[in-house]
């Protein structure tokens, strides 16, 4: 009878083990997957943008406009974070005179979403968490702009299609109250819509040097 006893007892402990194990496997293995495809979004973003390579050696070509200042890397375990986790992934620096818009040294801040299929869809909560980096940041070096780099699908080694999208032109957020507002009673289709102008053609992610 005590050998029964135990018996089952090790058998109900080989279970659990094995239920938590298999748990955590698929937890590990879906955080890796997605963590693989937003790195590798993120550096077809970096390689195919008008980004200097290794600082200012490139500048004079006429194809670069922008400085990495900084590329974020997701470093974190069991709820412990850095500060600068909740950054966009990219901080960009105007490294040349030639754009209506934005002056040299002017920053910007870039979010990559990778999504295997066309959706614009932005979770609330990492919105405020960019959103407060971008205003506590303005006490060290303002952020001029925000935007969000969209690819969609992928083949040949690069999305399918591309999109560079000012959060402007994805939502409202009051600064003061904290508050996101999404524009109201738009479907995904009138969003596609609305957003097709960002769309670029020639798939290469070249921010706005206007």
């Amino acid at each position: 009878m005590t050998m029964k006893i135990l018996n089952r007892f090790i058998d109900d402990c080989v279970n659990v083990f094995q239920y938590r194990f298999m748990d955590t496997f698929q937890y590990f293995k879906e955080r890796n997957k997605n963590k693989y495809l937003g790195d590798r979004f993120e550096e077809w973003v970096v390689k195919n943008s008008n980004i200097s390579k290794d600082g200012c050696s490139d500048l004079d070509t006429g194809k670069i406009f922008w400085r990495l200042l900084d590329w974020r890397g997701d470093k974190y375990v069991e709820g412990y974070r850095p500060l600068s986790s909740s950054s966009p992934d990219l901080l960009l620096e105007c490294a040349v005179d030639r754009s209506r818009i934005y002056k040299v040294g002017e920053i910007i801040a870039v979010e990559c979403k990778w999504r295997s299929k066309v959706g614009f869809y932005l979770d609330r909560k990492d919105i405020e968490k960019y959103e407060v980096y971008m205003n506590i940041n303005q006490l060290n070096r303002p952020i001029k702009s925000l935007f969000y780099v969209f690819g969609f699908g992928w083949v040949n080694d690069a999305p399918e299609q591309v999109y560079v999208v000012p959060a402007r032109e994805l939502y409202d957020y009051n600064k003061d109250t904290g508050q996101v507002t999404f524009p109201a009673k738009e479907s995904e289709s009138e969003k596609l819509e609305r957003l097709k102008r960002f769309k670029k053609k020639d798939n290469r992610c070249l921010m706005y040097i206007e």
